[in-house]
């Protein structure tokens, strides 16, 4: 194998949305990890990589081309989605506290809190 098999995608903006989205996926246990090829929960992990893409988008608002912002907002609808999916279809793991953290549960009566959307702040 020469270097050139391994060569690394341009840095972008779409590319960095991508790499926290597959973060989610993995922590979300949607998909294998790619190193080990085990399939895992972490959901405080997933909840941090959907936090950060709605932080970016919040960041970024005005600033992306319109394939960008697409993107961004598909990532994020399909992982949000998918988060809520995997935390209240177990709630008894929540309740035992094997997902989420103890303040999330704490905040939902014994469900973790889904990442939050700061729509609410902005202007209509």
């Amino acid at each position: 194998m020469t270097e050139n098999d391994f060569a690394q995608p341009d840095a972008s903006f779409s590319s960095l949305a991508l790499t926290l989205s597959s973060s989610a996926w993995v922590s979300l246990g949607k998909i294998a990890d790619p190193i080990s090829g085990e399939t895992t929960q972490d959901i405080t992990a997933a909840k941090f990589s959907i936090d950060m893409l709605l932080m970016l988008r919040d960041k970024t608002r005005g600033n992306l081309s319109d394939d960008e912002h697409k993107l961004l907002e598909a990532v994020i609808h399909d992982l949000q989605a998918n988060y809520a999916e995997v935390v209240f279809a177990e709630p008894s793991k929540a309740k035992e506290g094997e997902i989420g953290s103890s303040e999330d549960t704490e905040k939902k009566g014994g469900e973790p809190e889904p990442p939050s959307d700061n729509k609410k702040n902005e202007e209509v």
